[in-house]
């Protein structure tokens, strides 16, 4: 979605509608699949040196469950506001030094900040132990940790368990 500044009244607010495919979009499979659907309602409305947009964003995002690594589909409704300026020592708002402003990398941005950060499907149990194997939340983890004397416990910090 392009919204060109040139093209808006001043205290105008003007409507922009569009469906957005976000397939092309590299993910983190192990959070998020795919977006299936997104689709976004814009009011963009100049005010001389801020434009400001008011976003809603109706999308359907596949996540990856918490617990058992199944997909589960959400459902999301958003509602938010971005604000750009000419004016790049503006620091309440983003600068935009063009007049055409493609919105679809913000509106990403926003989409993906409201999918949770720890997603679990609907009646979804974290596992139970198994043989050779406990399973435990990350308060257990951290309280066992403190006190624990089984020099095995420290091979578990040099466990790599995401890539930053």
């Amino acid at each position: 979605m392009k919204i060109n500044r040139a093209t808006l009244n001043y205290g105008v607010g003007q409507s922009f509608e569009e469906d957005i495919d976000f397939s092309k979009i590299e993910l983190d499979p192990t959070h998020i699949r795919r977006i299936d659907f997104c689709h976004a309602k814009v009011v963009a409305t100049d005010y001389e040196t801020i434009l400001r947009i008011a976003i809603h964003i109706d999308a359907v995002v596949i996540g990856v469950c918490s617990y058992s690594l199944e997909e589960v589909e959400l459902k999301l409704k958003i509602d938010d506001e971005i604000n750009f300026s000419d004016d790049e020592n503006d620091e309440d708002c983003y600068y935009q030094k063009s007049p055409i402003i493609d919105m679809d990398e913000y509106l990403l941005g926003i989409l993906l900040a409201n999918v949770p950060v720890r997603i679990i499907k609907k009646g979804a149990k974290l596992p139970k132990d198994g043989q050779g194997y406990r399973v435990l939340n990350q308060d257990d983890y951290e309280k066992e940790k403190a006190n624990a004397t089984d020099p095995r416990w420290d091979k578990l910090d040099s466990v790599k368990i995401s890539d930053d």
